[in-house]
C-alpha cells in the first residue's frame, strides 16, 4: 500500500506554529515518525492566507525535508505556483496532490501533469461539488482519468481519491465509498485508489474505530493508497492485515516482516 504521511500540514495548529517560526526541529520530527511508521511519501502543505508565502514555505519544506532524510515528497497545495515549487525541487518521483474537475484547479493544474515526472492525485470533486454516490464518482473518475492520461500519464500514475465523507452526516457514506473504490478498481484494475480516508470519521468518538473498520473494507475492495498519519497506534497493523486477509500479501511476508521491523508498535 502506498502511505502518504498527512502530519505535515498548516492546517495543524503545531506545523503552523513551526512554519512561521522556522523551527526546523519540529518539522523534522514530525517527518521522521513518520518514515519510521512506514510512510513512502512526507506530505507537504504549507497553506499560508499571506500574499506569497505558502510557496516560501514550500520550498523551506522541500529543502529542509530533503536535506535530512530520504523522503519522497508528496506536494500538497491548491496553488499553482507553490506546486510547481515543489514539484521541481522533488529529488525522488514525487506524488503532486492533487488536480480535480473543479475548473479553476483543472485549469492551472494540469500543465503540471505532463510538465513534470510524478504520480498524481486525482480528486473526484467537480464544479458539481463532492460526488456522494457510485456512479456519480465513476463518471467523474472517467473524466479525470482522461484528462491526466491525455497528457502522458499511465493509468498507474493515478491515485484516484473518490471522496470519502462522514457517516455521521449520511449512513450510507461509507457503504458508498467502498463500492465505488470496487467499481473503480473493476474498471481500471492498475490505477491506484486512496485519500484522506479519517474523513469518514469526522464528528464521531473514538474516530480510529471507524478509520480502521474503513481501511479494513475498502483494501478489500481494491484500496491500495492512503494519506494517513501512520503513527496513530494499530493503523500500520490494520493496514498490514487487511492486506494479508485480502490476498494480496503473498505468503503474509509483507505482515510479518513489518512485525519483525516494529511497524505494528504494541499491540496488547
Amino acid at each position: 500500500m502506498i502511505i502518504i504521511g498527512e502530519k505535515i500540514n498548516a492546517t495543524r495548529k503545531a506545523i503552523a506554529a513551526a512554519l512561521d517560526a522556522r523551527d526546523e526541529a519540529q518539522i523534522l520530527k514530525t517527518a521522521r515518525e513518520q518514515l519510521d511508521a512506514g510512510a513512502n511519501f512526507i506530505d507537504l502543505n504549507g497553506g499560508s492566507a499571506k500574499e506569497g508565502r505558502e510557496t516560501e514555505n514550500m520550498k523551506w519544506l522541500a529543502d529542509l525535508v530533503q536535506a535530512n532524510t530520504d523522503a519522497a515528497l508528496a506536494i500538497d497545495t491548491a496553488n499553482p505556483d507553490s506546486m510547481r515549487t515543489g514539484l521541481k525541487l522533488a529529488k525522488k518521483r514525487p506524488v503532486m496532490n492533487s488536480i480535480s474537475l473543479e475548473t479553476h484547479r483543472l485549469e492551472t493544474m494540469l500543465g503540471l501533469v505532463g510538465e513534470f515526472d510524478c504520480m498524481v492525485v486525482a480528486l473526484l470533486m467537480s464544479d458539481a461539488g463532492t460526488p456522494c454516490g457510485v456512479e456519480d464518482r465513476l463518471a467523474n473518475a472517467d473524466k479525470l482519468i482522461t484528462q491526466i492520461t491525455a497528457k502522458g500519464k499511465k493509468v498507474e500514475d493515478i491515485i484516484v481519491d473518490p471522496c470519502f465523507l462522514p457517516v455521521s452526516a449520511d449512513q450510507m457514506a461509507g457503504r458508498n465509498v467502498v463500492d465505488a473504490i470496487a467499481a473503480i478498481h473493476a474498471r481500471w484494475p492498475e490505477v491506484h485508489i486512496g485519500g484522506g480516508c479519517s474523513n469518514i470519521s469526522f464528528g464521531l468518538p473514538k474516530r480510529k474505530l471507524v478509520n480502521f473498520a474503513l481501511l479494513s473494507q475498502a483494501i478489500y475492495h481494491g484500496m491500495d493508497a492512503g494519506l494517513i498519519d501512520p503513527c496513530v497506534p494499530g493503523i500500520m497493523a490494520t493496514i498490514y492485515a487487511a492486506e494479508a486477509v485480502a490476498g494480496k500479501d503473498e505468503f503474509c511476508m509483507g505482515y510479518v516482516m513489518a512485525d519483525r521491523e516494529g511497524k505494528f508498535g504494541e499491540i496488547k
